[in-house]
């Protein structure tokens, strides 16, 4: 099971499917441009073009593919592991282009607006920070980007006075929204 490029709809592909799709494309391409036909042979020359304009077709999806989800990061890591899909999806196409340092900065931004601020629970804080450990691991098993990443995290708890206390109740089974702590360790 793989997520499919946003928006869902027909049509959609995923980065691991996307060979077809692009051999549809490419074959448009030659037919267009090169005016390749089955009655007509192919030359060498047209045959490098279709080649190359494969490698820019494929690297212009992954880039695209991997932006989209690295938009939808804090949404993708808040629902893991029910989006662990779109995590191998994007962990595809990471591999196939250099969007790290784009997904560490809209991944730190979208940290710091949507959850490093005082109107957030305590608890709702730990336990996204413990969706994105779990996420972050599959997307770089290197640990990297978690690294990177949560670092705003780790030291916005250290700020609030109530994240010990959280944290003994989520390991105690006292606190209903940090159970995950507990079943961790």
């Amino acid at each position: 099971q793989t997520a499919v490029l946003v928006p869902p709809g027909p049509g959609a592909v995923s980065p691991a499917q996307s060979s077809p799709w692009i051999e549809r494309v490419v074959g448009w391409l030659g037919k267009v441009f090169l005016q390749d036909s089955p009655t007509r042979p192919t030359s060498p020359e047209a045959g490098n073009t279709l080649r190359r304009w494969r490698c820019h077709v494929q690297r212009f999806f992954y880039r695209i593919y991997a932006s989209l989800r690295i938009e939808e990061l804090f949404s993708i890591i808040r629902d893991f592991p029910d989006s662990r899909p779109a995590i191998e999806d994007l962990k595809y196409c990471l591999e196939r282009t250099d969007q790290r340092q784009q997904l560490l900065v809209s991944l730190k931004a979208a940290l710091e607006t949507r959850l490093l601020h005082p109107g957030v629970n305590t608890c709702d804080i730990i336990t996204l920070y413990i969706s994105a450990i779990k996420a972050l691991r599959v997307l770089d098993p290197s640990m990297v980007i978690l690294e990177v990443a949560c670092e705003p995290i780790r030291r916005y708890l250290r700020t609030r006075e109530d994240t010990v206390r959280q944290i003994v109740a989520g390991l105690t089974g006292d606190s209903d929204g940090t159970g995950d702590l507990a079943v961790e360790l």
